[in-house]
């Protein structure tokens, strides 16, 4: 149905200036109606018949719309009739349609860069202006800025922790190297009416964007999709710890292609940072943890995890305490998580160690029962924690000694061995 606008005036036949906004901005004693084109689409919308809302004031129809590139230099002469476009094609609902063919390419809209300006971007604006004649004769003249955006976007969760908000970038940087823990990325195609989208290609690159190829096992969206990063099989790539991976997915309608990347490290599981400690045969520091870094007496054998033993050592304060010991020549200062735990299991495993030499180094397995929860709602569960310590400081006195020590921890995530399960074949 028309939208009629109730007339207030006699209506005088002029041509009148006037944007492509709402009709509450147009003064309609003057002008029989005006045109509010959508203001935006993608850069697939390359053959879309982009709607037109017509406003116009009781018993005039508009009859004729005329799109034009606007050829205005500047702001003080802001509409200047350039090529025409198209003829909107007007309907008898109160609205009209111009097919975005007529426009031309999508992929020469200026871009600048390090002060030069080159007609390649892929997204932008066409500066336009909309001609529009009423039946009363009169006529207006309104800017209109069409704005072309991405066919395919990043998606980051919103205060509901859905995928619905439009991001710059995929808001991931770094993975940890064979943690199993999810870490998604979202991506979501945009496109206008009956625009067709044909395919999305997902590919990664592991040459910082040279060379792709497709990514192994991902049936790619041609709407919506999450891709879970720790998932997929980088591991088969080739991919190391701390490897730099570039994912890219493109979307294609027709002849139309649009892209987003994001870069992405598979870090290294490492220690958290270092912490200082020390054990003495004296009462009051004869005992330690690891887990909250305090020394303890020997009243305070229920908090501690190491008890001092001489000479020069420690062993763990009680059976109840998970931790086992094995010496080592690990760098301190470069060791991971994934060679603490080589280093572990293939070492001599003790409850006790003696002797310990200043910069020499112990590495330490220790399980806790961690609440993962919070305190209105614990969630106890055991963790297990690799430590390496290294002797920094090693002093005898006439009766006493003591030593001071460097330590970190880390916990190392990663799939679970699963045991195979064997059939006996049958007789």
């Amino acid at each position: 149905m028309k939208k009629y606008i109730k007339q207030i005036a006699t209506f005088a036949l002029i041509a009148a200036m006037a944007s492509c906004s709402s009709d509450d901005d147009v003064d309609y004693t003057s002008v029989g109606g005006n045109a509010v084109p959508k203001a935006s689409i993608t850069r697939l919308d390359t053959n879309f018949n982009l709607p037109i809302t017509l406003y116009t004031k009781e018993g005039v129809t508009a009859t004729k719309i005329e799109i034009y590139q606007n050829a205005a230099k500047t702001t003080a002469d802001p509409t200047v009739l350039g090529a025409k476009v198209s003829d909107a094609t007007i309907g008898t609902d109160g609205t009209a349609t111009f097919n975005t063919s007529t426009l031309g390419s999508f992929d020469v809209f200026p871009v600048t860069a390090n002060g030069v300006t080159t007609l390649t971007g892929k997204t932008g604006v066409f500066n336009l202006v909309v001609v529009s004649t009423y039946s009363d004769g009169s006529k207006t003249q309104a800017i209109y800025t069409l704005t072309v955006g991405k066919g395919i976007v990043w998606k980051v969760l919103d205060a509901d922790g859905l995928p619905k908000t439009t991001n710059a970038t995929s808001g991931v940087s770094s993975v940890g190297y064979l943690d199993p823990a999810p870490v998604n990325i979202y991506y979501a195609t945009v496109k206008n009416g009956t625009t067709v989208i044909d395919k999305v290609d997902a590919e990664w690159s592991f040459d910082d964007g040279v060379t792709f190829s497709a990514i192994p096992g991902l049936v790619p969206s041609k709407t919506t999709q999450t891709i879970n990063l720790a998932d997929l099989d980088y591991v088969g790539a080739g991919v190391q710890a701390d490897d730099e991976v570039v994912f890219r997915f493109t979307v294609t309608s027709g002849t139309q292609t649009d892209a987003i990347t994001t870069k992405i490290v598979y870090s290294d599981q490492i220690f958290d940072a270092a912490k200082g400690g020390s054990l003495s045969n004296s009462d009051t520091t004869s005992q330690f943890s690891f887990a909250d870094g305090l020394n303890y007496d020997s009243a305070g054998t229920a908090n501690a995890e190491i008890t001092f033993v001489a000479p020069f050592g420690f062993k763990r304060t009680s059976d109840d305490v998970r931790i086992l010991f094995v010496r080592t020549p690990l760098d301190f200062d470069a060791t991971n998580l994934f060679e603490a735990e080589a280093a572990f299991n293939s070492g001599v495993k003790v409850s006790q160690v003696t002797g310990l030499n200043t910069n020499e180094t112990v590495l330490y397995k220790v399980t806790r029962n961690v609440n993962l929860g919070t305190t209105a709602k614990p969630d106890f569960q055991d963790v297990t924690y690799y430590g390496l310590i290294k002797i920094t400081d090693h002093v005898a006195g006439t009766t006493s000694q003591k030593l001071s020590f460097s330590y970190e921890e880390g916990v190392l995530y990663q799939e679970p061995e699963t045991t195979p399960v064997v059939i006996n074949p049958a007789p």
